[in-house]
């Protein structure tokens, strides 16, 4: 009996929310506090234009400590993809862990693998997008974000205006700017 065979593994950027997409106003459940840091809707568009896959996986302990709910995130996730649509970009999944073990909504206050560092998130867009961890990308503006490439085996990329002087850890200004530096070592 002649088995079909598993299609190769690939790179994939997964990338932070909050601070790296869209501008860092403390837990953003809605879509009024929407704001997209200059440049990273058409890094995106580069990731899908070269076929890269692109998550976004994202702590948001706002549902835990009860400043807004599962489906506020959602809305906020859909309004970024119908944004990102003007710009010719996508994401492919949109993950997020509303647990932390400080919550105060009982259903929420916990320890969870899918909480930044921990590899959860990564571990579910890795099966839902056939990615190979170990190949992909984790870019994000806070130690959680690096902690969760150490935690998967893949290169860490740090943004924002301070830069990160970690060994592995490569520092860019923003998403726009580290975007070409990634795909060129995509291609490599």
């Amino acid at each position: 009996m002649a088995t079909a065979a598993a299609s190769p593994r690939h790179p994939g950027v997964l990338l932070d929310r909050d601070g790296t997409i869209i501008v860092d106003h403390g837990y953003v459940g809605s879509i009024d506090r929407v704001e997209f840091i200059d440049g990273s809707a058409e890094a995106i568009a580069r990731f899908n234009q070269a076929g890269v896959p692109v998550a976004v996986l994202t702590n948001q302990a706002g549902v835990a400590r009860g400043f807004y709910g599962i489906d506020d995130v959602a809305q906020v996730h859909r309004y970024i993809a119908e944004l990102l649509a003007g710009y010719g970009a996508h994401v492919d999944l949109f993950a997020f862990c509303p647990y932390h073990p400080a919550g105060i909504v009982e259903a929420f206050a916990r320890t969870s693998e899918d909480r930044k560092p921990r590899p959860g998130m990564a571990r579910a867009a890795e099966a839902a997008l056939n990615l190979d961890l170990a190949a992909s990308w984790v870019v994000g503006d806070r130690p959680e974000d690096i902690g969760l490439a150490e935690a998967i085996g893949a290169t860490a990329i740090h943004v924002g205006p301070n830069r990160q002087a970690r060994a592995g850890v490569w520092s860019f200004p923003d998403l726009a700017a580290a975007a070409p530096f990634i795909l060129e070592r995509m291609a490599a």
